[in-house]
Protein backbone atom coordinates (compact mmCIF):
# COMPACT_ATOMS: atom_id res chain seq x y z
CA UNK A 1 0.00 0.00 0.00
CA UNK A 2 1.24 3.48 -0.90
CA UNK A 3 0.55 5.95 1.90
CA UNK A 4 0.97 9.73 2.08
CA UNK A 5 1.34 11.15 5.59
CA UNK A 6 0.78 14.93 5.51
CA UNK A 7 1.79 16.80 8.66
CA UNK A 8 2.77 20.38 9.57
CA UNK A 9 6.15 19.30 11.03
CA UNK A 10 8.13 16.07 11.13
CA UNK A 11 11.25 14.64 12.74
CA UNK A 12 13.63 16.09 13.90
CA UNK A 13 10.95 18.58 15.02
CA UNK A 14 9.57 17.68 18.45
CA UNK A 15 5.96 17.47 19.60
CA UNK A 16 3.23 14.91 20.21
CA UNK A 17 1.90 14.88 16.64
CA UNK A 18 5.39 14.88 15.14
CA UNK A 19 6.44 11.91 17.29
CA UNK A 20 3.21 10.02 16.53
CA UNK A 21 3.62 10.39 12.76
CA UNK A 22 7.29 9.41 12.92
CA UNK A 23 6.57 6.15 14.78
CA UNK A 24 3.51 5.29 12.67
CA UNK A 25 5.37 5.95 9.43
CA UNK A 26 8.37 3.92 10.56
CA UNK A 27 6.26 0.92 11.62
CA UNK A 28 4.18 1.01 8.42
CA UNK A 29 7.39 1.12 6.37
CA UNK A 30 8.75 -1.89 8.29
CA UNK A 31 5.66 -3.82 7.23
CA UNK A 32 6.43 -3.29 3.55
CA UNK A 33 4.31 -0.23 2.83
CA UNK A 34 5.54 2.65 0.68
CA UNK A 35 5.31 5.59 3.09
CA UNK A 36 5.80 9.18 1.91
CA UNK A 37 5.78 12.05 4.40
CA UNK A 38 4.92 15.53 3.12
CA UNK A 39 5.82 18.28 5.58
CA UNK A 40 7.36 21.72 6.13
CA UNK A 41 10.97 22.56 5.42
CA UNK A 42 12.85 23.76 8.49
CA UNK A 43 16.33 25.23 8.81
CA UNK A 44 18.92 22.48 8.89
CA UNK A 45 16.69 19.84 7.25
CA UNK A 46 16.90 18.41 3.73
CA UNK A 47 14.23 18.91 1.09
CA UNK A 48 14.22 15.19 0.33
CA UNK A 49 15.65 12.25 2.24
CA UNK A 50 14.98 8.66 3.24
CA UNK A 51 14.92 7.71 6.91
CA UNK A 52 14.11 4.25 8.32
CA UNK A 53 12.38 3.35 5.05
CA UNK A 54 10.32 6.57 5.02
CA UNK A 55 10.51 8.90 2.01
CA UNK A 56 10.42 12.45 3.38
CA UNK A 57 9.62 15.51 1.25
CA UNK A 58 9.80 18.96 2.80
CA UNK A 59 8.45 22.19 1.34
CA UNK A 60 8.80 25.85 2.18
CA UNK A 61 5.88 27.02 4.28
CA UNK A 62 4.56 30.20 5.85
CA UNK A 63 4.08 29.96 9.61
CA UNK A 64 1.14 31.83 11.14
CA UNK A 65 1.92 33.61 14.45
CA UNK A 66 0.50 32.23 17.75
CA UNK A 67 -0.20 28.78 16.20
CA UNK A 68 2.75 26.41 15.76
CA UNK A 69 0.66 23.90 13.77
CA UNK A 70 -0.75 26.43 11.29
CA UNK A 71 1.61 26.36 8.33
CA UNK A 72 0.71 27.05 4.71
CA UNK A 73 2.82 25.71 1.85
CA UNK A 74 1.84 27.11 -1.58
CA UNK A 75 3.61 24.25 -3.39
CA UNK A 76 2.34 21.32 -1.34
CA UNK A 77 -1.09 20.93 -2.95
CA UNK A 78 0.37 20.46 -6.46
CA UNK A 79 2.91 17.96 -5.14
CA UNK A 80 0.17 15.95 -3.45
CA UNK A 81 -1.75 15.84 -6.72
CA UNK A 82 1.36 14.44 -8.45
CA UNK A 83 1.98 11.82 -5.77
CA UNK A 84 1.41 8.17 -6.62
CA UNK A 85 -0.38 7.00 -3.47
CA UNK A 86 -3.37 4.85 -2.49
CA UNK A 87 -4.29 6.67 0.73
CA UNK A 88 -3.89 10.24 1.97
CA UNK A 89 -3.58 10.66 5.76
CA UNK A 90 -3.18 13.86 7.75
CA UNK A 91 -3.06 14.92 11.38
CA UNK A 92 -4.02 17.63 13.86
CA UNK A 93 -7.19 19.62 14.43
CA UNK A 94 -6.06 23.21 13.94
CA UNK A 95 -3.58 22.48 11.17
CA UNK A 96 -4.11 23.46 7.53
CA UNK A 97 -2.49 20.22 6.32
CA UNK A 98 -5.68 18.10 6.61
CA UNK A 99 -7.55 20.53 4.36
CA UNK A 100 -4.82 20.44 1.69
CA UNK A 101 -4.51 16.64 1.85
CA UNK A 102 -8.28 16.07 1.78
CA UNK A 103 -8.76 18.26 -1.31
CA UNK A 104 -5.97 16.41 -3.12
CA UNK A 105 -7.57 13.08 -2.17
CA UNK A 106 -11.00 14.29 -3.30
CA UNK A 107 -9.72 15.37 -6.71
CA UNK A 108 -7.79 12.12 -7.22
CA UNK A 109 -10.67 10.02 -5.85
CA UNK A 110 -8.50 8.45 -3.18
CA UNK A 111 -9.52 7.87 0.46
CA UNK A 112 -8.56 10.49 3.02
CA UNK A 113 -7.96 9.59 6.70
CA UNK A 114 -7.79 12.24 9.40
CA UNK A 115 -6.23 11.67 12.84
CA UNK A 116 -7.44 13.80 15.75
CA UNK A 117 -4.79 14.11 18.46
CA UNK A 118 -6.81 16.30 20.79
CA UNK A 119 -9.67 18.75 20.56
CA UNK A 120 -8.42 22.22 21.56
CA UNK A 121 -10.31 24.49 23.92
CA UNK A 122 -8.95 27.89 22.98
CA UNK A 123 -9.73 31.12 24.79
CA UNK A 124 -9.57 34.84 24.06
CA UNK A 125 -8.61 35.92 20.54
CA UNK A 126 -7.63 32.38 19.63
CA UNK A 127 -11.26 31.30 20.11
CA UNK A 128 -12.23 33.38 17.06
CA UNK A 129 -9.75 31.40 14.97
CA UNK A 130 -11.14 28.12 16.35
CA UNK A 131 -14.67 29.15 15.38
CA UNK A 132 -13.54 30.04 11.86
CA UNK A 133 -11.53 26.81 11.58
CA UNK A 134 -14.45 24.65 12.75
CA UNK A 135 -17.00 25.98 10.26
CA UNK A 136 -14.88 26.86 7.22
CA UNK A 137 -11.95 24.42 7.28
CA UNK A 138 -12.64 21.38 9.48
CA UNK A 139 -16.15 21.02 8.06
CA UNK A 140 -14.62 20.42 4.62
CA UNK A 141 -11.97 17.81 5.43
CA UNK A 142 -14.16 15.98 7.94
CA UNK A 143 -16.84 15.60 5.28
CA UNK A 144 -14.28 14.24 2.80
CA UNK A 145 -12.66 11.89 5.35
CA UNK A 146 -13.50 8.19 5.03
CA UNK A 147 -12.34 7.58 8.61
CA UNK A 148 -11.46 9.79 11.58
CA UNK A 149 -8.93 8.23 13.95
CA UNK A 150 -8.99 9.59 17.51
CA UNK A 151 -6.09 8.87 19.87
CA UNK A 152 -8.07 9.78 23.01
CA UNK A 153 -11.49 8.58 24.12
CA UNK A 154 -12.20 11.95 25.73
CA UNK A 155 -12.14 13.60 22.28
CA UNK A 156 -14.90 11.38 20.87
CA UNK A 157 -17.90 13.29 22.33
CA UNK A 158 -16.41 16.55 21.04
CA UNK A 159 -15.69 15.44 17.47
CA UNK A 160 -19.03 13.57 17.25
CA UNK A 161 -20.65 16.99 16.94
CA UNK A 162 -18.81 17.54 13.67
CA UNK A 163 -18.59 14.11 12.02
CA UNK A 164 -20.70 10.96 11.65
CA UNK A 165 -20.14 8.43 14.44
CA UNK A 166 -19.63 5.65 11.89
CA UNK A 167 -16.43 7.32 10.70
CA UNK A 168 -14.75 7.43 14.11
CA UNK A 169 -12.08 4.84 15.03
CA UNK A 170 -10.29 4.89 18.39
CA UNK A 171 -6.57 4.03 18.23
CA UNK A 172 -4.47 5.09 21.24
CA UNK A 173 -0.87 6.31 21.09
CA UNK A 174 1.96 3.86 21.57
CA UNK A 175 5.43 3.41 23.05
CA UNK A 176 8.64 1.74 21.95
CA UNK A 177 9.48 -0.08 25.16
CA UNK A 178 13.09 -0.71 24.12
CA UNK A 179 13.83 3.00 23.74
CA UNK A 180 12.98 3.96 27.32
CA UNK A 181 15.17 2.08 29.76
CA UNK A 182 16.44 4.09 32.75
CA UNK A 183 17.99 3.37 36.12
CA UNK A 184 15.98 3.92 39.31
CA UNK A 185 14.53 7.38 39.98
CA UNK A 186 15.42 7.17 43.68
CA UNK A 187 18.87 8.74 43.37
CA UNK A 188 17.75 11.57 41.08
CA UNK A 189 16.85 15.10 42.17
CA UNK A 190 15.33 16.68 39.02
CA UNK A 191 11.64 17.43 38.50
CA UNK A 192 11.05 17.78 34.74
CA UNK A 193 8.51 19.22 32.35
CA UNK A 194 8.73 17.94 28.76
CA UNK A 195 6.73 19.57 25.99
CA UNK A 196 6.10 22.81 24.14
CA UNK A 197 6.39 26.11 25.99
CA UNK A 198 2.96 27.63 25.40
CA UNK A 199 0.10 28.96 27.53
CA UNK A 200 -2.04 25.81 27.29
CA UNK A 201 0.67 23.66 28.90
CA UNK A 202 0.25 25.37 32.30
CA UNK A 203 3.98 25.46 33.07
CA UNK A 204 3.38 28.40 35.40
CA UNK A 205 1.54 25.99 37.74
CA UNK A 206 4.62 23.79 37.95
CA UNK A 207 6.94 26.73 38.72
CA UNK A 208 4.60 27.94 41.50
CA UNK A 209 4.29 24.44 42.99
CA UNK A 210 8.05 23.87 42.78
CA UNK A 211 8.65 27.07 44.76
CA UNK A 212 6.72 25.55 47.69
CA UNK A 213 8.31 22.09 47.42
CA UNK A 214 11.85 23.51 47.18
CA UNK A 215 11.58 24.93 50.69
CA UNK A 216 11.30 21.46 52.19
CA UNK A 217 13.56 19.72 49.63
CA UNK A 218 16.33 22.23 48.80
CA UNK A 219 18.37 19.80 46.67
CA UNK A 220 15.65 19.52 44.04
CA UNK A 221 16.15 21.05 40.59
CA UNK A 222 13.55 22.12 38.03
CA UNK A 223 14.14 21.27 34.36
CA UNK A 224 11.85 22.64 31.63
CA UNK A 225 12.54 20.98 28.28
CA UNK A 226 10.83 22.03 25.08
CA UNK A 227 10.52 24.41 22.17
CA UNK A 228 9.62 27.99 23.03
CA UNK A 229 6.27 29.04 21.57
CA UNK A 230 6.59 32.61 22.83
CA UNK A 231 6.32 32.37 26.64
CA UNK A 232 9.83 31.43 27.75
CA UNK A 233 10.70 34.96 28.89
CA UNK A 234 7.45 35.14 30.84
CA UNK A 235 8.23 31.82 32.56
CA UNK A 236 11.78 32.95 33.33
CA UNK A 237 10.35 36.12 34.89
CA UNK A 238 7.98 34.09 37.07
CA UNK A 239 10.81 31.79 38.15
CA UNK A 240 13.00 34.77 39.09
CA UNK A 241 10.14 36.37 41.00
CA UNK A 242 9.62 33.17 43.03
CA UNK A 243 13.40 32.65 43.39
CA UNK A 244 13.27 29.38 41.48
CA UNK A 245 16.38 28.39 39.52
CA UNK A 246 14.75 26.73 36.52
CA UNK A 247 16.89 25.13 33.81
CA UNK A 248 15.44 25.74 30.33
CA UNK A 249 16.63 23.44 27.54
CA UNK A 250 15.61 21.90 24.24
CA UNK A 251 16.81 18.60 22.80
CA UNK A 252 15.98 16.65 19.62
CA UNK A 253 13.63 13.71 20.05
CA UNK A 254 16.54 11.31 19.51
CA UNK A 255 17.92 12.49 22.89
CA UNK A 256 14.65 12.77 24.83
CA UNK A 257 15.48 9.57 26.74
CA UNK A 258 18.33 11.49 28.42
CA UNK A 259 15.80 13.90 29.95
CA UNK A 260 13.58 11.11 31.28
CA UNK A 261 16.55 9.21 32.72
CA UNK A 262 17.87 12.38 34.34
CA UNK A 263 14.53 12.99 36.09
CA UNK A 264 13.23 11.89 39.46
CA UNK A 265 9.67 12.62 38.29
CA UNK A 266 7.88 14.20 35.35
CA UNK A 267 5.04 16.74 35.53
CA UNK A 268 2.56 17.68 32.79
CA UNK A 269 0.36 20.54 34.09
CA UNK A 270 -1.59 21.04 30.83
CA UNK A 271 -4.91 22.80 30.59
CA UNK A 272 -5.96 20.32 27.90
CA UNK A 273 -4.52 17.19 26.26
CA UNK A 274 -5.80 14.30 24.19
CA UNK A 275 -3.56 11.32 24.88
CA UNK A 276 -0.12 12.69 25.66
CA UNK A 277 2.93 10.67 24.66
CA UNK A 278 4.72 12.18 27.68
CA UNK A 279 2.46 10.13 29.97
CA UNK A 280 3.48 6.89 28.27
CA UNK A 281 7.16 7.76 27.85
CA UNK A 282 7.60 8.82 31.48
CA UNK A 283 5.90 5.69 32.79
CA UNK A 284 7.86 3.47 30.40
CA UNK A 285 11.05 5.12 31.68
CA UNK A 286 10.13 4.09 35.23
CA UNK A 287 9.41 7.68 36.24
CA UNK A 288 6.48 8.75 38.43
CA UNK A 289 4.19 10.80 36.17
CA UNK A 290 2.10 13.68 37.56
CA UNK A 291 -0.59 15.29 35.43
CA UNK A 292 -3.73 17.35 35.43
CA UNK A 293 -6.83 15.13 34.86
CA UNK A 294 -7.23 16.24 31.24
CA UNK A 295 -8.04 14.16 28.19
CA UNK A 296 -7.45 10.45 28.74
CA UNK A 297 -5.25 10.97 31.82
CA UNK A 298 -7.87 9.59 34.30
CA UNK A 299 -8.31 6.48 32.12
CA UNK A 300 -4.59 5.81 31.65
CA UNK A 301 -3.67 6.62 35.25
CA UNK A 302 -6.40 4.31 36.52
CA UNK A 303 -4.97 1.54 34.33
CA UNK A 304 -1.36 2.23 35.36
CA UNK A 305 -1.68 3.26 39.02
CA UNK A 306 -5.01 1.74 40.03
CA UNK A 307 -6.28 2.95 43.41
CA UNK A 308 -3.18 5.12 43.77
CA UNK A 309 -3.99 7.26 40.70
CA UNK A 310 -5.15 10.31 42.68
CA UNK A 311 -1.67 10.53 44.18
CA UNK A 312 -0.49 11.41 40.66
CA UNK A 313 -3.34 13.61 39.39
CA UNK A 314 -3.79 17.25 40.41
CA UNK A 315 -6.02 20.19 39.45
CA UNK A 316 -3.92 23.21 40.45
CA UNK A 317 -0.52 24.22 41.83
CA UNK A 318 -1.62 23.69 45.45
CA UNK A 319 -2.61 20.08 44.79
CA UNK A 320 0.53 19.54 42.71
CA UNK A 321 2.74 20.73 45.59
CA UNK A 322 0.89 18.36 47.95
CA UNK A 323 1.28 15.41 45.54
CA UNK A 324 5.00 16.05 45.02
CA UNK A 325 5.70 16.42 48.75
CA UNK A 326 3.82 13.23 49.58
CA UNK A 327 5.71 11.27 46.96
CA UNK A 328 9.11 12.63 47.99
CA UNK A 329 8.48 11.65 51.62
CA UNK A 330 7.20 8.17 50.64
CA UNK A 331 9.18 7.49 47.46
CA UNK A 332 10.63 4.16 48.61
CA UNK A 333 7.17 2.81 49.47
CA UNK A 334 5.85 4.11 46.10
CA UNK A 335 8.61 2.42 44.10
CA UNK A 336 6.52 -0.72 43.43
CA UNK A 337 3.61 1.39 42.19
CA UNK A 338 5.90 3.12 39.69
CA UNK A 339 7.40 -0.20 38.56
CA UNK A 340 3.93 -1.69 38.07
CA UNK A 341 2.93 1.28 35.88
CA UNK A 342 6.08 0.78 33.80
CA UNK A 343 5.25 -2.89 33.24
CA UNK A 344 1.59 -2.20 32.32
CA UNK A 345 2.42 0.55 29.83
CA UNK A 346 5.06 -1.55 28.08
CA UNK A 347 2.71 -4.54 27.89
CA UNK A 348 -0.44 -2.73 26.78
CA UNK A 349 0.89 -0.05 24.41
CA UNK A 350 3.24 -0.54 21.49
CA UNK A 351 3.74 1.30 18.20
CA UNK A 352 3.70 -2.02 16.36
CA UNK A 353 0.12 -2.73 17.49
CA UNK A 354 -0.91 0.87 16.77
CA UNK A 355 0.49 0.57 13.24
CA UNK A 356 -1.32 -2.74 12.62
CA UNK A 357 -4.70 -1.26 13.58
CA UNK A 358 -3.94 1.92 11.60
CA UNK A 359 -3.02 -0.11 8.52
CA UNK A 360 -6.26 -2.06 8.80
CA UNK A 361 -8.20 1.22 9.00
CA UNK A 362 -6.46 2.48 5.87
CA UNK A 363 -7.20 -0.77 4.01
CA UNK A 364 -10.86 -0.65 4.96
CA UNK A 365 -11.12 2.82 3.43
CA UNK A 366 -9.88 1.66 0.02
Amino acid sequence: MKIAQVVHLFYPATGGIEHHVFHIARELAKKGNDVQVFTSLLEGTKKEEEMDGINIRRYWSLNFPLFSSVRFSPFLFCELLKADVDVYASHGYGSLMPLIASLAAFIKRKPFIFTLHGYPNLKGKKRVFQWFYKYFIASIFLRIAKKVIVVSKSSIPLIEKEVDKDKIVYIANGINEKEFLCKSFLEKNVISYIGRLDEDKGIDRLIKAFAFVKRQFPKLQLLICGKDEGIKSKLEGLANELKVEAIFTEVPYSRIKEIYCRSKMVVLPSRYEGFSLVWLEAMASGRPMFSTPVGDAPILFDQAYGKEKWKFLFRNEVELAERLKYFLVNEKQMKKTVEKAEYIVKEEYSWENVALITKKTYEESL
